[in-house]
């Protein structure tokens, strides 16, 4: 068995989908005891959203999901399909999430910089 070498000590749900995002690996996650199955359409830091390829997508909260799984060799494949128009193939690589602190009663939403 060949072990993949990761240079982070930080991996997150998160940083798997983002990867399985960029790649197009189909992705299982682990969401209060159902395997949902499909490929990531867009992972921010709160959600994805899972496309089944049977019509149905799910979005899920990343703070709900306990486990994911993945194909290697679809995340490792030089010809598969890019969402974003191609990543590296190196090592996932992840480092430390800053949320705001929130006021008694405030609800702090992330959104996107403005261009």
């Amino acid at each position: 068995m060949r072990m993949t070498k990761i240079s982070s000590t930080m991996l997150s749900v998160g940083t798997l989908l983002r990867r399985a995002e960029d790649t197009g690996a189909v992705v299982r996650v682990l969401v209060q005891g159902t395997w949902l199955d499909g490929r990531v359409l867009g992972c921010d830091g709160l959600g994805a959203v899972l496309d089944d390829g049977n019509g149905s997508q799910s979005l899920v909260r990343l703070d709900s999901v306990v486990a994911v799984t993945f194909s290697r060799a679809q995340m490792e494949d030089p010809d598969a399909a890019r969402a974003h128009g191609g990543a590296a193939n190196g090592p996932i690589e992840a480092g430390p999430v800053t949320v705001p602190p929130q006021s008694r009663g405030e609800r702090t939403f992330l959104s996107p910089a403005p261009y």
